[in-house]
């Protein structure tokens, strides 16, 4: 077993932690319940209520990637929920908790990486990733106390 699993894009043997890999979650918003493709639909789903048009876009999109790189366009930095910044890692931690208590296959497959050190290596993400070689780790680190919870 791996001492340390590095990963980023919904591919190769550790892609399922990813917040892009292909495990839907079924979350409440603004009083309603809808479900999410990914965890990273739900994230980027969130910087707008559930009545904004641009929620539903995100909601509908096929590819995880598409739904982040959108949130990066002029039309999507106006205007969004006004507390997202202060709760962005909160939103993250409960998707990824959703994923595992709503997807048996995702919680067996995490548990199945034992004690390794799990590093979100993407080479531009700081704060939730390792970055290159430096950075916060928050996914991995919420992934590593998921997986603990899930052992007891």
């Amino acid at each position: 077993m791996a001492t340390e699993i590095k990963f980023c894009t919904p591919t190769g043997e550790y892609w399922f932690l990813s917040p892009l890999a292909a495990f839907p979650i079924r979350m409440m918003v603004d009083g309603r319940e809808f479900t999410f493709p990914t965890v990273e639909h739900y994230y980027q789903a969130m910087k707008f209520y559930a009545t904004d048009a641009r929620f539903n876009v995100i909601l509908g999109m096929k590819n995880p990637d598409d739904a982040r790189l959108i949130t990066k366009t002029p039309e999507y930095k106006v205007n969004r929920r006004p507390d997202f910044d202060k709760q962005k890692y909160e939103i993250m931690e409960r998707g990824l908790r959703a994923r595992y208590k709503q997807n048996p296959d995702a919680a067996k497959m995490l548990l199945q990486t034992g004690d390794a050190i799990l590093l979100k290596a993407c080479p531009v993400c700081y704060k939730c990733g390792f970055g290159i070689g430096s950075g916060e780790n928050r996914i991995g680190k919420t992934l590593m106390q998921i997986r603990k919870e899930l052992q007891k």
